[in-house]
């Protein structure tokens, strides 16, 4: 877009230098034709003022003396030039005149006065077409900001988005919710400032989204992740890195960066994981701030803005010093706080939602160390008998390795009970603070499945073996070897 507008500069340029020469050359001819210098003589001295009024009307002449006869020196215009007699009865007037054109100095002088008007009023023209979209770019500015999708983001309380049952729930998922209307056709418009505006107010076609979104621009989020620097990667998945950024007001956010997707359907899928994102509101799912969709250079940027998760992912909590100090209580809440996030996306949100990746890394923990799932990337709407859209035909599977279903590894067909099998292995990395997939020098007890399940099935190898040995025994005993995990009983996640 850049190359583009600074040829039209460009172009602009050499048409004004252009006019400029070709005025200058026509008007510096028309100079140079003045003042023609001529030297006459008369065959006698006759009366002055009769010579003056009869023989030069047309120039300024004036007797300059002579040894024969009168000699007269005339300036004279381009339209005009003495009068010579051309008989007995013009000898009163000049009888022969020698003239010669007005001198190179003058042409010169009077061209370069003449360049130098028009570059002045080139200049002036510069200012004010500088001035003028100077003026436009401020009103497109201001348009969009009272217009255009930016606009403070409200996020429900965690009374309003009824995170304690799943009736209420339900009930929310009637309620009115704010609506924003956001461009559908083209989120990605090569065109930016005005000429968006301008295709926003020819009628483009827009839809519903609940909820506020942000639109950010490719500059802003450059900024606020100090130009995407390493210091500032915070996650890195199999088609995104992920930046913490801090905004102009202050906010801390975490950006999302897509890798550059080729293929037609690469804007639509990105829309559909905005308009996904934008429809959930819930205490326990990471929620969307806003988005940036633009060309920066050759390549089409995509970039997702979420509030920031100052206490990272579930895995490197337990895999880090948080987990030396994470006692059983705050694992009992992380699990029943992702169950209920779970629920809600299975059970509440509209539309359903198969989330196909639901896993350690995509639970985040807030500053109170409140569990909100992310990372919607691969999940899928459901139909109304429970199937995903889309899903006539297995797919190639997509997820972790370590938590795929029995039945998803075989079909390859996802489904709630295989976002459930998932959960399970998150529960049993909180209980046993092992890794899903784990080095073992034991043949078959790399995956923590295979590990766990005749630990689960022997009452009397539950308790020494299965709890993490960071928990030093502080756990209900009893409890743990009849139910496992949920003490105060998880949410029977898509039953």
């Amino acid at each position: 877009m850049m190359k583009l507008q600074l040829k039209v500069a460009l172009a602009f340029l050499i048409a004004l230098i252009w006019i400029q020469q070709g005025l200058c050359d026509e008007l510096s001819a028309k100079s140079g034709m003045n003042n023609w210098t001529c030297t006459c003589s008369a065959s006698y001295q006759g009366d002055q003022i009769y010579i003056k009024s009869k023989c030069s009307t047309s120039c300024d002449c004036s007797p300059a003396g002579g040894q024969s006869g009168v000699t007269w020196t005339c300036t004279c215009s381009s339209d005009g030039l003495p009068k010579v007699a051309t008989g007995i009865q013009d000898t009163t007037c000049f009888t022969a005149c020698n003239c010669t054109s007005g001198s190179l100095t003058d042409v010169q002088a009077t061209r370069k006065h003449i360049s130098s008007k028009i570059v002045v009023v080139i200049l002036l023209l510069c200012v004010i077409l500088t001035t003028l979209a100077f003026l436009a770019s401020i009103a497109c500015y201001l348009y969009r900001k009272d217009k255009c999708l930016i606009q403070s983001p409200v996020f429900l309380s965690d009374r309003e988005t009824s995170c304690n049952s799943s009736a209420n729930l339900i009930s929310h998922r009637a309620s009115s919710v704010s609506e924003t209307k956001i461009r559908v056709d083209s989120l990605i418009n090569p065109i930016s400032g005005c000429f968006h505006m301008a295709s926003f107010l020819c009628g483009s076609k827009t839809e519903i989204i609940h909820g506020t979104l942000l639109l950010f621009t490719y500059s802003e989020l450059e900024h606020a992740t100090n130009k995407f620097s390493h210091s500032n990667l915070i996650g890195l998945g199999g088609n995104s890195y992920v930046y913490r950024g801090q905004l102009k007001d202050g906010r801390t956010v975490a950006v999302k960066q897509l890798k550059a997707q080729g293929g037609p359907d690469a804007d639509f899928l990105f829309l559909t994981e905005v308009e996904l994102l934008a429809k959930l509101h819930h205490c326990h799912i990471v929620p969307l701030l806003g988005y940036c969709s633009e060309f920066h250079g050759k390549f089409s940027e995509k970039l997702l803005v979420f509030e920031y998760m100052p206490n990272g992912n579930l895995r490197d909590c337990l895999d880090g010093v948080s987990g030396e100090t994470m006692n059983w209580q705050t694992r009992v809440t992380i699990a029943i706080g992702a169950a209920r996030g779970l629920e809600y996306l299975h059970e509440s949100a509209a539309p359903r939602i198969l989330h196909r990746d639901v896993k350690s890394n995509n639970i985040l923990m807030d500053e109170n160390w409140t569990a909100k799932i992310t990372d919607l990337g691969m999940a899928k709407r459901l139909r109304g008998d429970g199937v995903p859209s889309s899903s006539s035909s297995p797919a190639r599977m997509q997820g972790t390795f370590g938590y795929f279903a029995p039945e998803y590894a075989m079909i390859g067909r996802a489904s709630l009970m295989s976002d459930v099998f998932s959960f399970g292995v998150v529960l049993l990395e909180l209980i046993t603070g092992r890794q899903p997939i784990h080095k073992s020098t034991n043949k078959g007890e790399e995956s923590l499945v295979l590990w766990a399940t005749p630990r689960l099935q022997d009452s009397r190898r539950v308790i020494p073996e299965l709890p993490d040995p960071r928990l030093k025994g502080n756990f209900p005993r009893r409890r743990v070897a009849n139910n496992g995990l949920p003490g105060k009983g998880v949410p029977a996640v898509g039953s």
